[in-house]
């Protein structure tokens, strides 16, 4: 949406446009307020959800943002919006194999999507110090089927073969194999029982 569009819209009193505008302006407080307002009245407006949930995500608060995120998934499964955030959420609590999974249902839904796209430029040989996007922390050689009981496998939102896929590159080839083991009883893909196969070689070597 053009921002002349925007204002032409805010100015025919359509409220969801009018937060965008303050949201834009960083008026956040004005967006929450218009927003807590008109949803009790439009609840299934999710323009205004989105407006209503980023706006708290920008005040710090943290937890009703989520809320309203996971209510906009609920009319909008695949609302990637509301996906980066509770990725984002979900990362800055430490939740990084969670976080890892909303990122990558948004790599499934919309493979070139720039939604993960960074607009931070730094030097590449100091990615590892100055960033942690889509990054999970590297087991140990000791770690051993305890510790990966530990992780919140169970608590994933999305199981799939991308997330098996990402996770297997990042480091993880126990944590993928439970994937791939999983998604294989459902529906027994051969290329799922061949991926199941040259995981468990790299776990032996």
């Amino acid at each position: 949406m053009t921002v002349n569009l925007l204002s032409d819209l805010a100015s025919k009193g359509y409220w969801p446009a009018l937060a965008m505008e303050y949201f834009l302006e960083k008026k956040y407080a004005r967006a929450i307020e218009l927003c807590m307002i008109r949803l009790k009245e439009y609840p299934e407006i999710l323009s205004g959800r989105i407006v209503y949930a980023r706006s708290l995500y920008h005040t710090g608060q943290y937890e009703a943002a989520e809320e309203q995120f996971y209510k906009i998934l609920q009319y909008d499964p695949d609302n990637l919006v509301a996906l980066k955030y509770l990725g984002d959420l979900k990362f800055k609590a430490g939740e990084e194999t969670t976080a890892f999974a909303y990122y990558s249902k948004i790599i499934e839904i919309e493979p070139n999507t720039n939604a993960l796209s960074s607009p931070v430029n730094f030097d590449k040989s100091k990615a590892v110090e100055l960033t942690r996007v889509l990054v999970l922390k590297k087991k140990t050689e000791e770690t051993d089927i305890t510790d990966i009981k530990e992780l919140p496998l169970r608590e994933l939102p999305f199981k799939t073969e991308t997330l098996g896929d990402l996770l297997l590159k990042q480091g993880h080839p126990r944590l993928a194999l439970q994937i791939f083991q999983e998604l294989a009883e459902k529906n027994g893909n051969p290329q799922l029982l061949e991926k199941i196969e040259k995981t468990q070689q790299s776990i032996k070597k």
